[in-house]
Order: structure tokens, then C-alpha cells, then sequence
């Protein structure tokens, strides 16, 4: 091995372990902007190919090339934007998996929980997280948080029989019902 594979040895080690992973804290709670991912972005291309603000050095390889798992022939480098909405979506599946814990109980009483939650309708009086993490859980290409999700009825007091959404994503047995008798 050459001495400039490991230079890039290092300097992708570096930008995982510790460019990445400075913002890591304030990734998990809030959305990051695009003009902040582009200067973060921006950072870790020129430290690895060895630019600066003055001297620009061409990079090689796509930036989404880099980005790829090794084993699909990148080099391992998280993609910023997508680990912020991985870090996100660990609160929406703590909130939807456990609704006993105590944040989980004081966010559902703050906020009108998970069946609030889940309505797209705009609200005024919400902080940034929640309002982000409602955002995201809305999104469509994020419907990875429905598609894994199964709800258990239990006693039945958090289930509304005629608008929660038994029949897949955008049907409802009131809407269906309605739409059987109106014909």
C-alpha cells in the first residue's frame, strides 16, 4: 500500500469519528438546514481531498459515491442529512413503541399525543423538535415509520375505532363506510 491510501485511510477515519460526530448531539434533536449540511459537507470534502478555502483540489469520486457503505464500493462516509433523520426517527419509534415512559407521558399530555401526533393539521404553540419530528414522520418517502409499525389495541382507551386508520394508509372505516352507503 502506498502512503496516500493511508493518508485516506486517516482522514476518512477522522471525518467519521470526529467530524461527524461533533454534531451528533444537535443532529438528534433538531433538523439540520441544508445551508448547514452544504458547510459541513463542504469541510469534510476538503479535508479529504486536501483542499482549503484558498486552493481548491479536485475531487475524485462523487460525493454521494463516498457516502456509500464500503461493501457497495464508498468509503464509508455518513451521508449528514440521512444519519439527522435516522437520529430523529430513534425518537419517533421510542414515542410510538413506548408510550409509558415518563418523557413519553409528558410529551403526549404537552403536545396531545400520538393521535395529534400522527394528523397532519397545522398547530401553532409547538416547539421545534416536535414540530420536526412531525415534519419527518409525514414525509412521504420517510413512510418506513408506518410500514414497521403495528399497534397493540389493549384495553382499547387510545383507540379510535372509526378514524384511526385500520385499512392502510389513507383509508379510514369512517371514510370507507361513507363511501360504501353514498353510492
Amino acid at each position: 500500500m502506498g502512503p496516500e491510501k493511508h493518508i485516506h485511510g486517516g482522514k476518512i477515519t477522522l471525518i467519521n469519528f470526529v467530524l461527524n460526530a461533533l454534531p451528533i448531539y444537535l443532529l438528534s434533536f433538531f433538523k439540520i438546514p441544508q445551508r448547514v449540511v452544504h458547510r459541513l459537507v463542504a469541510l469534510q470534502r476538503n479535508f479529504l481531498w486536501g483542499g482549503d478555502h484558498d486552493h481548491k483540489k479536485i475531487p475524485w469520486v462523487k460525493w454521494e459515491v463516498v457516502c456509500l457503505p464500503k461493501a457497495k464500493g464508498g468509503l464509508g462516509i455518513k451521508d449528514i442529512s440521512k444519519f439527522n433523520i435516522a437520529l430523529l426517527g430513534k425518537w419517533i419509534w421510542a414515542l410510538a413503541s413506548d408510550q409509558q415512559q415518563l418523557w413519553a407521558r409528558i410529551i403526549n399530555s404537552k403536545y396531545g399525543g400520538w393521535s395529534d401526533f400522527q394528523s397532519d393539521r397545522a398547530k401553532g404553540g409547538l416547539s421545534y423538535w416536535w414540530r420536526d419530528l412531525r415534519k419527518l414522520y409525514h414525509l412521504p418517502d420517510h413512510s418506513i415509520f408506518l410500514q414497521y409499525m403495528i399497534w397493540k389495541v389493549g384495553c382499547g382507551d387510545k383507540v379510535n375505532f372509526w378514524i384511526d386508520k385500520w385499512l392502510g394508509e389513507d383509508y379510514t372505516l369512517k371514510t370507507e363506510v361513507q363511501s360504501t352507503f353514498s353510492d
